[in-house]
């Protein structure tokens, strides 16, 4: 049976698309402008004036449940929590991939997609067993193997060039990390962190279109030092480099956010870094850390603007910005509500939300899941 969808608020849609007050689901997940076969009866879905988008993406999760010790049921953080799209970032390597298609990817009846780590077996004990402390941890052929096999699900590489997992090895590794990147045709995501590398040994390596992960971390040596912006990072926004917040649990400050939020740096996307060591706190999901950079300064348009369509070009996935009807659905319902919360950081700074972005629905095709915040809000 085809669906009315009546009574909303257009956001994050191209502005020729703003003036659409309703529209027909069909039973394929269909999106129509009328409806098909002349169809006397119709489901009518009222969305009571709440905002309406592009479905929220969360472009850093970790969720080879079962296998890697950081991986989340994708179940707990999807469509249920308002997001409709999961992007997996370095849980599996080339050794263990197919896995992860089978058992995580296979199943959903929702999107999930991956970088695939550079290191071969991925996080199976992330921050105990290094995935990545030597040469002999990477199978560049098989990595391209892997890759041709499964551009379906695979949509960049992902490098942590951290000291604590590197043990040493230096920012030549960011540079084998392009290089393979490069060869198959895919953005490099790099997570940064505690040196070394450097940061300003990673950023001049990385080409428009790569990623910069956890861009708002707390530790020594990141983009704001002695009251003034890195150097290399000013010059890797106008190179076009893209920076993504992965809040996680040891990689989100507040101070140095709202440091560059001041000096006009935003983000380009906005994600949670889930797994299981953060679910419960400090991050819980994707809609609380919109609420949070919110607070810090971004604006609504901003923040749906970097769930949704920054996110799905890096992923090379339907933004809804050019066509809208004759399109499969995925769409996020959300409200805005005004709240007192107290909120934390992942160094355990404070700070009180006084509005939240409420999921409320979750269409994808022609499911319409409920949808909720996991973390409590009244």
């Amino acid at each position: 049976m085809t669906t009315l969808i009546k009574n909303f608020k257009l956001i994050g849609f191209n502005k020729s698309l703003q003036n659409i007050n309703e529209f027909y689901l069909d039973q394929e997940g269909c999106i129509r402008e009328k409806p098909t076969n002349n169809e006397i009866e119709l489901k009518i879905l009222d969305l009571e004036g709440n905002y309406l988008s592009p479905g929220w993406i969360d472009l850093h999760t970790h969720i080879y449940y079962g296998v890697s010790n950081l991986g989340l049921n994708p179940d707990l953080i999807g469509p249920k929590t308002g997001v409709t799209v999961l992007n997996d970032t370095g849980s599996a390597g080339e050794a263990n991939f197919l896995g992860f298609k089978k058992y995580i990817i296979e199943p959903r009846n929702y999107p999930i997609y991956a970088f695939i780590n550079l290191g071969s077996t991925g996080l199976i004990k992330s921050n105990q067993i290094s995935e990545l402390n030597s040469l002999e941890m990477i199978d560049l052929d098989n990595l391209y193997r892997r890759v041709e096999a499964n551009r379906e699900y695979i949509r960049g590489i992902k490098l942590r060039a951290s000291g604590v997992i590197l043990q040493g090895m230096n920012s030549d590794i960011v540079k084998l990390a392009k290089a393979a990147a490069r060869e198959v045709s895919l953005p490099l995501m790099v997570h940064v962190g505690e040196p070394l590398p450097l940061l300003e040994d990673i950023l001049p390596y990385l080409d428009p279109g790569d990623i910069v992960t956890h861009i708002y971390h707390g530790k020594r040596w990141g983009i704001y030092r002695n009251n003034e912006f890195l150097k290399e990072y000013k010059e890797a926004l106008e190179k076009r480099i893209k920076f993504d917040v992965g809040h996680g649990a040891a990689s989100f400050n507040f101070e140095v956010a709202r440091k560059a939020f001041a000096a006009g740096y935003f983000p380009d996307t906005i994600s949670t870094d889930l797994h299981t060591e953060n679910i419960n706190g400090p991050v819980w999901d994707l809609s609380l850390t919109m609420s949070k950079l919110m607070e810090l300064g971004m604006n609504l348009e901003q923040i749906i603007e970097a769930v949704t369509v920054n996110a799905a070009d890096i992923l090379k996935i339907d933004s809804f910005q050019s066509e809208f009807y004759n399109s499969q659905a995925r769409f996020t319902v959300f409200r805005k509500e005004e709240c007192q919360l107290e909120v934390f950081d992942s160094n355990n700074n404070r700070i009180i939300l006084h509005n939240y972005l409420r999921p409320v629905k979750t269409m994808i095709g022609s499911k319409v899941y409920e949808a909720d915040s996991r973390f409590k809000i009244e």
